[in-house]
């Protein structure tokens, strides 16, 4: 039991009002802080007369030398820590045509911390995306989308807000997204092996055909070495047997098809799937990740222009996505898309997506009041106005969009979830360094924090890694509702719980037993838990959470041997 202020009521409620996003497990990773929707950072760049040059006449062509700051925040403008010290680091400009802006307007930018110097990182990165915005006058359309395909099991990038300054002048509101790099790779989906691993980036129509395989480019894994993507464009290519048999061993199509479930729902209709421009150069903004078999997962990417397009849920998309829809009756690919519709649906309405886009337009307002104050007129894409529109826009979009699958699968819409609160801005705790996150030097006086890692299922219990600010004690809580519904009303019903004392600052492991109703449940089907931690120190108590979802446990599982 905890102590100093945590009850099994206070973690319960907590849960009640989480801000739930259900996500792969992955490794924990010192830049872990910099993703989320609630941080805010600040960056400042240093370009060289020469570099501002280069970047005029060749603005997307090469990495420039330049230095890199950040600074942490708690949320709101005026509020940054010292900047960490400057590093030599390879800055170029980023966008595709209709994004792509110069430095006389408001660039995006790619960072390479080791283009100059040679296994440099900051915070374990190896690269850092800073995204403009400019076609999405919301700006929420990239953090809703990615929380959406990790809801349903897609390995996305994770985001985070950063305002950036170039030579001290202002350049506004980015949007920080997790590159998806090697280094990221490894932390979400284990150990990256070259050869014969590749991550394939397919954009302006790069897709599996013979024709068109030679424009996905290798952003990791041997160029030359590339019998995982010719494997799986010649069964692609072949008429018999059909294309699940084809495929087989190849590409992961339930991932695959989740991930074409969320394109068509948030509307990314410049995405794999969601074709609505005749001729275009299209599909666009994916990846394909082999894995150390040569198996392939699709990967989303470049969601700014979502949540608008109502697109139709078996329009035309890339030639995986055609195949599958084409491969009709019992057992065919088909019947495996409609089924990650379905889940969809599910998911998708309980993870709240107007929530979230709603939190993060809140969040966003005082930083969207500094930028038109402090940017010249050149780099404001948006008026308030504009921005407040494209806010209700996406609200509206979101509303609508459940009655519209259900209607395509011929089913009713679930109950929405109880109202949930805003999660609070996260506030500064570590200082910035380049290259290490530096802990609170007296725990005993600094604030709790608590991150819930790595969670697994067992037959009796969870097990879960927990990274914590300093000695104190830790208490894993699941809850689970009652039959009819749900996890959304949660009734405050233990499924299981654990605890362990802490004797510093690290990562502690926590088993989580299940409970006799858990397993009951468990042995009928699959159960989605809201699992919560609470960290209690003489500095205050902390609160992580998580929506998990367990296999079903046949009742011989749960036997004493």
């Amino acid at each position: 039991m905890i102590r100093r202020g945590i009850t099994a009521l206070a973690l319960a409620a907590s849960l009640a009002s989480a801000f739930v996003v259900a996500s792969a497990a992955r490794a924990e990773s010192p830049a872990d802080w910099l993703y989320a929707p609630t941080t805010f950072t600040e960056i400042n760049l240093t370009l060289p007369p020469a570099s501002v040059a280069t970047l005029e006449a060749e603005p997307e062509d090469h990495y420039v030398p330049g230095s890199f700051s950040l600074a942490e925040t708690d949320g709101t403008p005026g509020t940054a820590g010292s900047f960490s010290t400057p590093i030599e680091v390879g800055i170029r400009l980023k966008g595709s045509s209709g994004s792509f802006r110069t430095l006389g307007e408001k660039a995006a930018f790619k960072i390479k911390f080791d283009e100059f110097v040679d296994g440099q990182t900051f915070y374990g990165l190896e690269k850092m995306t800073l995204n403009n915005m400019v076609q999405d006058p919301s700006m929420v359309h990239e953090v809703t989308a990615y929380e959406a395909f990790r809801a349903l099991g897609v390995p996305a990038p994770r985001t985070g807000y950063t305002y950036v300054r170039v030579n001290g002048e202002s350049f506004g509101l980015h949007l920080d997204v997790e590159s998806l790099d090697k280094i990221a790779l490894e932390k979400q989906l284990g150990p990256f092996l070259s050869p014969p691993q590749h991550l394939y980036e397919g954009e302006s129509g790069a897709d599996v055909t013979p024709a068109k395989s030679g424009l996905l480019e290798v952003d990791e894994g041997k160029k030359k070495e590339k019998g995982d993507l010719a494997a799986l464009v010649n069964a692609v290519a072949a008429t018999t047997p059909g294309f699940s048999e084809r495929v087989e061993g190849l590409a992961d199509l339930e991932e695959m098809t989740r991930m074409w479930a969320v394109e068509k729902y948030v509307g990314h209709w410049d995405g794999y799937s969601g074709f609505t421009i005749p001729g275009g150069e299209l599909p666009n903004n994916y990846y394909l990740y082999s894995d150390a078999t040569g198996a392939f997962q699709m990967l989303p990417w470049g969601t700014d222009q979502t949540w608008a397009d109502h697109l139709p849920f078996e329009g035309d998309g890339g030639v995986l996505f055609d195949e599958c829809k084409a491969e009709t009756g019992a057992g065919g690919c088909q019947e495996l898309y409609r089924a990650a519709l379905g889940q969809a649906l599910a998911d998708l309405v309980d993870l709240d997506p107007d929530r979230i886009s709603g939190c993060a337009s809140e969040a966003l307002r005082p930083w969207q009041q500094y930028e038109q104050a402090q940017s010249k007129p050149a780099r404001l894409v948006f008026s308030q106005d504009e921005i407040e529109d494209g806010v209700w826009a996406t609200h509206e979009f979101i509303l609508k969009r459940p009655a519209e699958l259900a209607t395509f699968l011929g089913t009713s819409v679930p109950a929405t979830p109880l109202d949930r609160p805003c999660p609070p801005l996260r506030r500064a705790v570590f200082r910035a360094q380049a290259g290490a996150v530096q802990q609170p030097s007296t725990p005993a006086t600094s604030p709790a924090r608590v991150v819930l890692g790595r969670v697994d299922g067992h037959r009796r219990l969870l097990t879960a890694r927990v990274a914590v600010s300093g000695p104190g004690e830790v208490e894993v809580r699941g809850m689970i509702g009652k039959a009819g519904d749900g996890v959304r009303a949660l009734n405050a019903v233990t499924g299981c719980k654990g605890g362990k004392e802490a004797a510093g600052a690290g990562v502690v492991t926590l088993a989580c037993r299940y409970t006799r109703s858990m397993r009951r449940q468990l042995a009928a089907g699959s159960l989605r838990v809201e699992l919560g931690i609470g960290f209690s120190t003489q500095g205050g108590v902390d609160f992580d959470r998580r929506a998990v979802k367990l296999p079903a446990q046949p009742p011989a599982a749960h036997r004493q041997p």
